[in-house]
């Protein structure tokens, strides 16, 4: 069963990692787990450049994401880059409250890159929800 608006929004609010499938110039997959932040409904990442992730990216900004773990939701679509004063809002802001004693200024750098996710397909659903 898909989960409702109200599940997915709770989920992105909860969960702190999730995962992005991205792939090479030559088709080879790549997936890592990263931080993201959701503002105005919309998610958003960051990334290094010289990432695997950030490199393949530029070749080719259609990823996936996938969130959760007996709740899960996915995304596929793409993304559109920000440097981050281009932004609009204060996003070191959004993943100090988040992520907290974690967090470090100096994750986001002249060599970070800001992404936010334009999805095209979700898929969602309670995985072997007679388990609860």
């Amino acid at each position: 069963m898909p989960l409702s608006k109200t599940e997915k929004e709770k989920l992105l609010e909860k969960e702190e990692i999730a995962y992005i499938a991205t792939s090479g110039p030559d088709g080879t997959p790549h997936i890592a787990p990263i931080w993201f932040v959701l503002h105005d409904g919309k998610i958003y990442f960051e990334t290094d450049i010289t990432t695997v992730k950030y490199k393949n990216i530029r070749h080719n900004n259609r990823i996936a994401l996938c969130f959760g773990g007996k709740v899960t939701y996915i995304i596929e679509g793409s993304v559109k880059e920000y440097a981050e004063d281009k932004l609009g809002f204060p996003i070191r802001k959004l993943y100090w409250d988040k992520y907290g004693k974690d967090m470090d200024d100096s994750y986001i750098t002249e060599k970070t890159h800001l992404f936010e996710i334009i999805p095209e397909k979700e898929l969602s659903w309670h995985y072997a929800p007679t388990w609860d």
